[in-house]
């Protein structure tokens, strides 16, 4: 933990202690995982490069789940989806 502290002169040693116990808690927990690891980096003042990669897995899956409320409001109503976008279960 002596590493971190010299990378990292603008934060206090209980900021790293926390981030660096979160790593270890939270590994199982993918999600808290990500959390702890997103404030860590956002708090880095010299984390200021893109930072679009760290919420891309959250756009997709919002992303996925806007397409499937879509399709399925489609499917409500006869004509709106094409015969090819029509999944062939739906017919059984």
């Amino acid at each position: 933990m002596t590493r971190i502290p010299a990378r990292c002169a603008n934060f206090v040693r209980a900021q790293i202690k926390q981030f660096v116990d979160g790593l270890f808690a939270l590994n199982q927990d993918l999600p808290r995982f990500k959390v702890n690891l997103r404030d860590f980096l956002i708090q880095l003042k010299e984390f200021s490069g893109d930072n679009a990669d760290l919420y891309a897995e959250d756009r997709e899956e919002a992303q996925k789940a806007a397409n499937a409320a879509e399709r399925e409001r489609a499917a409500k109503v006869g004509g709106l989806l094409k015969p090819a976008d029509i999944d062939q279960d739906d017919e059984l």
